[in-house]
């Protein structure tokens, strides 16, 4: 019990300049420092969390504005949706918007790239110069064969 009762002094020891770290953190977090939207959101809520922890808890509201407040352009018209909602969603219902703007973003980028690749392929071979070696013909692979023949021929004949 007096290990446990000393841990729990140097938390609450710490947890004011702590709380200080992880406010800054909240309001610093840039989208563009994340590979999604999913790591983007699991991670402000992650420090709302911590802030909790600390005792400076982070309400919906200012959980969701913050959320939206540093998404970059493709994600404009879904925050500025979630920004007219009064009230303003809860955060898993935000978060739940902006990754299903992203999964159709991704949808559609994907589209758009198999509409081009086949718009290539439909175009024909790409041109090949003529003293280029697939030019020539190969006689399905029976290169010689003539000539490895009649050489055997002629020794027999000997």
């Amino acid at each position: 019990m007096e290990a446990w009762n000393r841990l729990r002094d140097i938390f609450q020891e710490h947890k004011h300049s702590r709380a200080v770290t992880l406010e800054y953190e909240f309001t610093h977090v840039d989208i563009a420092d994340f590979s999604n939207v999913s790591a983007y959101c699991q991670h402000l809520k992650s420090l709302a969390d911590q802030l909790k922890n600390v005792g400076s808890p982070v309400a919906n509201d200012r959980l969701v504005l913050q959320l939206v407040s540093d998404l970059t352009e493709p994600y404009q018209g879904v925050a500025t949706f979630i920004r007219q909602r009064d009230p303003l969603p809860q955060f898993y219902q935000a978060r739940s918007m902006l990754t299903l703007e992203e999964a159709g973003r991704a949808k559609k980028a994907a589209q758009s790239s198999s509409v081009a690749l086949i718009a290539r392929s439909s175009e024909g071979p790409p041109d090949v110069p003529e003293n280029s070696s697939s030019n020539r013909p190969t006689n399905g692979g029976k290169r010689n064969y003539n000539r490895n023949n009649n050489r055997g021929r002629s020794r027999g004949n000997l």
